[in-house]
């Protein structure tokens, strides 16, 4: 890790936690606007833009440290999106709008000519926006005539159509477009795939987060917890099952890195597929250890566990749930049946080691 990344990791773990902390001191709920002007203070949704836009000319590697505290310290604010959509926002040229951003896939997007003006118009619905009215614009993309075009949009031109919350409580929002204005467009190649990869990077690092919070809870409640007589901690059974949790922890954080270090290098595609995969998979297994070893404790509403299992069950379905993966992960070993798996693998680590 570098001095860089060090001192952004202080510096958001920090911040995060505070935010968190009077969201469930003071009320359920937090104003948005209140907390996001501390995000903004510090420039941290500018984590891609260069120095003299007010940004940090931030990598890859460095947004998995703030996806991955948001996820550690259960932060329910659209401050990971708002840094994809406007990493894609600067790939593509777009102006940046202000307040806070979210992103999502445009498989159901139609674009069709202003019969006087000549301008796009955009038609079709945004299912499952995460926190869809919360934000000013929802960055999307869709393919016309066979051109990709990175989209931003106005949420408010939008009628919003139902949604519910999340298993841990997020909005998601549906939002149906008809023949709205575009407030900022650009062609790009690939520009559904990247948003897409980019969305699931983000999931997967948050996923690290929140599986290594829920390790360290139920870490700490077995060390105090007694019971005939010495700690839960002491029992052989308790140990090889925390032992298990750790081991997904570390698969999940592994892979989490080395999806983002592919993608500074643009070639990501087997690494983030492989990672939300691996993800994805160690759900089941591993929040189901932690309320095991939390006992009844730890489905209580005011035990904090929940926080981070209910997101994980959530976020393990966003962008791409265990069949997506396993098929797209499947498609690709199978294009590689010339070259080899393992020439492949081994030649995408010597040229990231490079």
């Amino acid at each position: 890790m570098t001095p860089q990344q060090q001192l952004l990791e202080d510096t958001v773990s920090g911040l995060f936690a505070k935010i968190v902390d009077s969201m469930v001191s003071e009320s359920p709920t937090v104003e948005l606007d209140v907390a996001w002007q501390q995000l903004q203070q510090l420039g941290i949704d500018n984590l891609f833009l260069t120095e003299e836009e007010g940004g940090f000319s931030g990598t890859w590697q460095d947004a998995r440290i703030v996806f991955y505290y948001t996820g550690r310290n259960a932060l329910g604010l659209p401050i990971c999106e708002t840094i994809i959509a406007k990493k894609l926002l600067l790939e593509a040229c777009v102006s940046m709008p202000t307040g806070p951003l979210t992103i999502a896939p445009g498989d159901n997007l139609s674009l069709e000519r202003c019969p006087t003006s000549g301008e796009y118009l955009i038609s079709g619905r945004l299912a499952s926006v995460p926190w869809g009215r919360a934000c000013e614009c929802v960055i999307t993309a869709c393919s016309h005539d066979g051109v990709d075009y990175l989209l931003a949009l106005n949420c408010d031109e939008s009628n919003y159509n139902g949604g519910r919350a999340n298993e841990a409580g997020e909005p998601r929002d549906n939002l149906d477009f008809k023949q709205a204005k575009i407030v900022g467009m650009a062609a790009l190649d690939g520009a559904p795939q990247r948003l897409f990869r980019a969305g699931a990077l983000m999931r997967t690092a948050q996923m690290a987060g929140a599986l290594d919070a829920a390790l360290q809870m139920a870490v700490d409640h077995v060390k105090g917890r007694e019971q005939f007589g010495r700690p839960l901690a002491k029992f052989q059974a308790i140990q090889q099952q925390l032992a298990i949790l750790a081991e997904e922890c570390a698969a999940v954080n592994c892979a989490a890195q080395a999806a983002a270090l592919a993608e500074d290098f643009g070639d990501s595609g087997f690494e983030v597929a492989a990672a939300k995969l691996r993800a994805n998979r160690s759900v089941g297994s591993a929040t189901s250890i932690a309320h095991q070893v939390h006992g009844a404790i730890g489905v209580t509403r005011e035990y904090l566990l929940h926080r981070f299992t209910q997101r994980l069950w959530a976020w393990r379905s966003d962008f791409g749930n265990d069949r997506f993966w396993a098929q797209n992960l499947g498609r690709q070993v199978l294009a590689m049946k010339k070259v080899g798996l393992w020439a492949h693998m081994t030649a995408l680590s010597d040229k990231h080691i490079k």
